[in-house]
């Protein structure tokens, strides 16, 4: 005897598909009128001295030397960070890449 759940299960096709990813936002704030760079690269303060830096966070480790320089240059402040990603597993696909499969 088929068992309900049996007879109404049928095979279909379906694309399936997932893709996820991060991204890493630095921020902080300084003086109006100082410069700023993280990695070497100048950074764009807003009128109240915030910012914010937002990249791609891709697996490995990333390193971020952040420094301030007072206008006059006769100052400066710095932090490093360094963050580090690890993606262990990874079955994914775009929509673009989906394949037909059979599922049932």
């Amino acid at each position: 005897m088929i068992s309900r759940l049996h007879q109404n299960y049928k095979t279909y096709p379906r694309q399936f598909w997932l893709i996820a990813d991060a991204e890493l936002i630095v921020y902080g704030a300084t003086e109006p009128d100082a410069t700023v760079t993280i990695g070497g690269r100048p950074i764009k303060l807003n009128p109240d001295g915030t910012f914010r830096f937002q990249m791609s966070f891709k697996d490995g480790l990333l390193d971020y030397p952040i420094m301030a320089v007072a206008a006059d240059g006769e100052q400066t402040r710095s932090i490093h960070m360094q963050f580090s990603r690890e993606t262990p597993s990874r079955n994914t696909n775009t929509k673009e890449e989906a394949v037909l499969e059979w599922v049932g």
